[in-house]
């Protein structure tokens, strides 16, 4: 693929859309590949590969936590370069990446050490079983040291999506899932001098990787993003740019921040029905993961080709380009979907061949169908509200999408409402509930997310109709 950098004001639309998000597709999809080679190797542990693949389970939902802050100025990096390269504004894109660098480096100075002091606290509160504990607590702090690293790259992915170049993030990608492949099994099994280190081989792979995407990153924007290079002045701080930055950047890190907390807190019931519960819905985030990539790679299109034509003043052809990526999105999720329900038992036993995980993945991934479906098109409305700077939308949606529905729902169906709420007058009402699951109880995880991405999904598609989003935010 050559690089370039796309105008996304002129030409066909459905074209663009390709153009853009196929490069993102492609790093989405190496990127769960990256995390499922990771479930692949521990999987072959033998009679430890349940507690490593639990582990390293576990460790997700917190780094997705630790990254939504993060996530948030991404967002707005994306909407802002889009929308000032569309108006043909190329000193407010110096502006813009100039007050990013400032941003991450308080950000990584501030925050990401505060976090090693509350392991202990947070794994404990997760419920973590004694079991595992350790080794979880060990995995997750190396992961957590190569955080500063996964923001630096997710800085420049955000710059570069802006100005319509998408395969460069894919480049380094690939770059970082060739080292994770042929790491991940050495420092996991060892091989000669290199001694074996089971689950502290996969977090160090990690955390090589993430060094090696900053560098990459890095020289990247240097060479190939001139346009947007900063001078000395626009790294100083500039109070207009940083409260513009910040009314779009602070409602989605909060969105993804509290969403994530969710996740965290979704862990702990997780964590509360054993091991193999925790296996299937570690597989369940990485392989629901691998076929939403696509939707995600349209939806982050979306958001530039928005951005791009809002900042041109060519809002028609902004809500044109709506109804492309949801006819895109849905044909590809139908496809995948069908997948899932047919072939979910067999693509959890090519990762873990025990039976009882076998036969929860073969009935969760049915289930996950509808959700998954659901969840595709919530995608494309987010790319419409975070394209157009609009992220207070995106923040109430995944606020209530996990607080309001998916957690209330997983609490009423497995039965576990009355244990953390014993109201007596509300038993039989909890108990109503928890009947259809009864022999399963477990199955709440993946029902309550149906219900929740349903409904979620609904309510996008309300919010795009009154159409606020329109207003342009630059």
């Amino acid at each position: 693929m050559k690089n370039k950098i796309l105008d996304l004001t002129e030409g066909n639309i459905t074209k663009n859309l390709i153009r853009l998000s196929l490069p993102i597709m492609l790093a989405n999809f190496l990127q769960v590949f990256y995390n499922l080679t990771d479930t692949f190797w521990l999987g072959k542990l033998g009679d430890d590969a349940s507690k490593a693949v639990s582990a390293a389970g576990i460790a997700y939902p917190l780094v997705f936590f630790l990254s939504s802050f993060g996530a948030g100025f991404v967002i707005s990096g994306t909407a802002l370069i889009a929308q000032y390269k569309g108006a043909g504004k190329p000193e407010e894109m110096k502006r813009v990446v100039g007050q990013y660098l400032l941003i991450l480096c308080i950000f990584s100075a501030v925050f990401l050490p505060g976090v090693f002091l509350f392991i202990d606290p947070i794994l404990n509160i997760l419920q973590v079983p004694a079991e595992i504990f350790t080794i979880t607590k060990q995995y997750v702090s190396i992961i957590l040291l190569g955080m500063v690293f996964m923001f630096i790259f997710m800085t420049y992915q955000s710059i570069s999506q802006g100005l319509g170049d998408t395969i460069s993030p894919m480049k380094i990608q690939v770059i970082s899932v060739l080292l994770n492949l042929v790491l991940d099994p050495l420092l996991i099994f060892g091989v000669g001098f290199i001694p074996r280190l089971e689950t502290m081989g996969a977090a160090i792979t990690t955390l090589v990787a993430r060094i090696m995407t900053a560098v990459f990153a890095v020289i990247f924007l240097i060479k190939k993003s001139k346009p947007v290079l900063p001078t000395q002045k626009d790294i100083l701080p500039d109070k207009a740019m940083l409260k513009r930055i910040m009314s779009i950047s602070i409602p989605a890190s909060l969105g993804q921040s509290v969403t994530a907390f969710g996740f965290l807190l979704l862990q702990g019931f997780v964590n509360g029905f054993g091991t193999a519960v925790i296996a299937v819905f570690s597989i369940s985030g990485r392989i629901t993961g691998f076929f939403t990539m696509p939707a995600m790679g349209i939806s982050s299109a979306l958001a530039t080709v928005i951005g791009q034509n809002m900042g041109a003043g060519k809002m028609d052809r902004a809500k044109e380009s709506v109804k492309k990526a949801f006819v895109l999105v849905m044909t590809i999720m139908t496809a995948g979907c069908l997948v899932l329900f047919f072939f979910g038992s067999e693509l959890t036993r090519f990762l873990i061949a025990d039976p009882e995980v076998v036969e929860m993945g073969k009935r969760m991934f049915r289930i996950l169908t509808f959700s998954s479906l659901a969840f595709g098109i919530v995608f494309v409305f987010m790319g419409v509200f975070n394209g157009s700077g609009h992220t207070k939308p995106s923040m109430i949606l995944n606020v209530i999408r996990l607080w309001g529905l998916r957690i209330p729902f997983v609490l009423l169906l497995s039965g576990l409402a009355y244990k953390h709420f014993p109201i007596e007058f509300l038993k039989p009402v909890f108990d109503w509930f928890a009947l259809p699951l009864s022999v399963h109880p477990y199955d709440a995880l993946w029902w309550s997310m149906v219900i929740s991405n349903s409904v979620i999904a609904l309510w996008a598609f309300l919010i795009y109709r009154r159409g606020k989003w329109q207003k342009v935010r630059i």
